[in-house]
């Protein structure tokens, strides 16, 4: 394993926004995702950066199945909702208390590994400076704390341009996992930054940290922006 910064990261375009979308539902967010990456894939748009967390459900990627969901009565009982997914990868959870990071850009040097790669190295420096230490695992995409996984990457890509992103806990309830099978493990255990420092940073900050990290890992100056609904951003997506 290997948490070593890339010596040749790749660039992304300027200039790129960040819109804190506070939690939201799952399905217009992909939905919207599939809006902003047709504008991004056409040109007209250079790529955004979406920071949320999102209301509990569980996701099932490319390679994921309702077999994955191994607690219908816990869904039931805690109101998870399950839905398909159009991105890569097995099956998921997301609840508050996650931050899920919605990079929506066309990738660099169309070199998919170098931006996974990427992707987890921002999530590394901001784990770090949390006191966190987390490393990569060969042949599994996320991050791992001992043999426990603290974030997840899915994506899709469709003419060169990426979107949906990474997943990383925070103080998320941990509990929530047990129905599912994560990642397609069926003993794979999750763990947070809580659960790892005793300590749940406030979500604000670890979204403000997660900007420096991405600018510091793409070598890119984001444009902050003020708190956005999804009205906005799917106006954002209609513009030409």
């Amino acid at each position: 394993m290997s948490s070593e910064p890339l010596h040749n990261p790749p660039r992304i375009p300027e200039p790129f926004p960040v819109f804190d979308l506070g939690t939201v539902p799952y399905v217009p967010m992909q939905d919207l995702q599939a809006e902003l990456r047709a504008r991004v894939a056409e040109g007209t748009l250079a790529g955004v950066l979406l920071l949320l967390e999102h209301e509990p459900v569980i996701t099932l990627g490319s390679r994921g199945s309702d077999a994955d969901v191994v607690s219908p009565t816990l869904v039931e009982a805690r109101g998870i909702s399950v839905r398909r997914s159009e991105r890569g990868g097995a099956s998921t959870l997301h609840a508050p208390g996650q931050l899920v990071s919605y990079p929506i850009m066309p990738i660099p040097r169309r070199d998919l590994r170098a931006y996974v790669n990427s992707l987890e190295q921002v999530l590394i420096n901001l784990l770090a400076t949390l006191g966190v230490h987390a490393e990569r695992r060969r042949g599994a995409p996320g991050l791992y704390v001992h043999e426990s996984k603290i974030a997840s990457v899915g994506l899709r890509c469709q003419r060169w341009v990426a979107s949906h992103g990474t997943s990383l806990n925070v103080s998320v309830d941990l509990t929530l996992f047990d129905a599912i099978v994560s990642c397609g493990e069926a003993d794979l255990r999750q763990t947070s930054v809580l659960r790892e420092t005793g300590v749940a940073p406030p979500l604000r900050r670890v979204k403000d940290l997660y900007s420096e990290a991405f600018s510091d890992v793409f070598g890119v100056r984001l444009l902050q922006t003020k708190n956005v609904g999804l009205r906005e951003l799917r106006a954002l997506a209609a513009a030409r």
